[in-house]
């Protein structure tokens, strides 16, 4: 197949090429898909996997009224307008679909959905889903459909083979350079899709992109933006460099690392739990209430915060009493980490917990007073109305928390038929671009739209894949 000219290289075997990859074999493409990690799947490993859309079955059934546009402008709300109106209105029109297609696979959805999800700003009705088993449950589906496909045949893949060069090809298509661990190889092919992912796992591109900010997150390593770097050396453009919101929070897995303790997951909604404790920053100042229902306006909080960073804190009283701080941890895992881990700190006084954490002993305390004081008048100065009760039995502890990037926001500028678009405007004939290497302002804005990453990213790339071979004869015939 490689010394053939191909139909169609499909860059990256995550939510997006897969479905892209699979739909295009199934129409009679001879497809190439490469992975540049061990394994198929990419952040659908780590990924929460909520997805959403309106008119679904689900839906339906629930008596649930929505509709595309209904969509679009709840997206336009959250976003305030900031979201790419072209790649907003082609998602959401398709995401139905794409529900009740994953349905008709045997996914597993969880019984729950569709609901009004609360760690991002909810939208108006019930139009979030997710699986059984998160992101997995997706990778479930898309791994049975990739597996059929190599079985019959139907195309090839070759996993921890990166894409290394791209150079356009005499008369159309593209010739592209891959390394296969020390081997390397060159394939000649109508199309190219990159659907490589974000920068998540790339520390330095990061800050360069978002203007200094640093990174926290759970991407793989495999995630260093190397597609979109290819794509900006043949002349595409990036769209919304400094972009970014994080999300509250998490806790890093080692010491001045970039990499999301993912196992030990943090509950800061307040929907899911009402906070017990307080947020200080690195100074030791509360600067957020805690409990405001609204993620966005906490999520901008915290943007303020240096180095996106804030420490939880609470005292002896709510270890005993409070709902667990981190889900699917026992108390007493958490509490061994205390000591052996710098994000960890406990001391019998405020002001010995600021000095162990680097704080102003003076602001902590003062924090801790002040939020005393409206405990027991029943008014928080910073209009937290969840006061269960005091902070003032030693030992206090303190866990340091960052802002989580899920998604990377910058992304390549495409066309409404997912063309990327060079310095002039006009599409790049044959280079096509999916999933997180659009960026997720994209589909998002300027901030946060439960389910508007992975849902357009399997959307596209069941439209691409569909597409591949009408995209090749009308580009043929101009």
């Amino acid at each position: 197949m490689s010394e053939a000219l191909l139909d169609a290289l499909v860059v990256g075997a995550g939510t997006a090429g897969i479905p892209t990859a699979v739909h295009a074999a199934h129409r009679g493409a001879s497809v190439l898909l490469v992975e540049a990690a061990a394994q198929v799947g990419g952040t659908l490993h780590v990924s929460s996997g909520h997805m959403s859309a309106t008119g679904t079955r689900l839906q339906a059934r629930r008596g649930i009224l929505d509709d595309a546009q209904a969509h679009i402008d709840d997206v336009m709300r959250i976003s305030r307008g900031t979201a790419h109106p072209q790649l907003l209105r082609l998602a959401a029109t398709h995401a139905g679909d794409t529900i009740d297609w994953l349905m008709d696979q045997g996914f597993e959805m969880a019984p729950e959905c569709p609901v009004i999800a609360y760690s991002h700003e909810p939208y108006l009705v019930p139009r979030t889903y997710w699986g059984i088993n998160k992101g997995l449950s997706i990778l479930k589906v898309l791994e049975r459909l990739l597996d059929q496909a190599l079985h019959d045949r139907l195309l090839e893949m070759r996993l921890q083979t990166r894409l290394e060069a791209l150079e356009p090809l005499p008369g159309g298509g593209w010739q592209a350079q891959l390394l296969t661990g020390d081997t390397r190889s060159t394939v000649r092919t109508r199309q190219v899709v990159l659907a490589t992912g974000g920068y998540g796992g790339n520390a330095a591109l990061f800050s360069e992109i978002t203007g200094g900010y640093p990174l926290l997150s759970p991407a793989p390593a495999c995630a260093d933006g190397s597609g979109l770097r290819i794509a900006l050396q043949l002349g595409g453009r990036l769209q919304n460099r400094n972009v970014f919101l994080p999300t509250v929070a998490g806790v890093p897995a080692q010491a001045g690392g970039h990499w999301l303790d993912w196992e030990r997951k943090s509950n800061l909604t307040p929907q899911h739990r009402p906070p017990w404790e307080i947020f200080v920053n690195l100074q030791g100042d509360r600067f957020v209430a805690e409990d405001d229902p609204s993620p966005d306006a906490r999520e901008r909080k915290l943007k303020q915060q240096p180095d996106l960073a804030f420490w939880v804190v609470f005292d002896q009283s709510v270890l005993e009493q409070a709902p667990p701080l981190f889900v699917q941890t026992p108390g007493e895992q958490m509490l061994a980490r205390f000591g052996n881990h710098p994000a960890y700190q406990r001391a019998d006084t405020p002001e010995a917990l600021a000095r162990a954490c680097g704080m102003d002993p003076a602001r902590l305390a003062n924090s801790i007073a002040r939020y005393n004081d409206g405990v027991a008048q029943g008014r928080d100065t910073l209009g937290r109305r969840h006061l269960p009760q005091r902070l003032d039995q030693g030992p206090f502890y303190a866990i340091r928390h960052q802002g989580v990037t899920l998604r990377c926001w910058a992304g390549l500028e495409v066309d409404a038929s997912l063309r990327v678009l060079g310095p002039d405007g006009q599409a790049l004939p044959g280079l096509h671009a999916i999933g997180e290497i659009l960026g997720g302002a994209a589909l998002s804005g300027d901030s946060f739209a439960s389910g508007m990453s992975v849902t357009p990213a399997l959307t596209f790339g069941r439209l691409l894949g569909q597409s591949i071979l009408t995209c090749h004869s009308e580009r043929s015939a101009t």
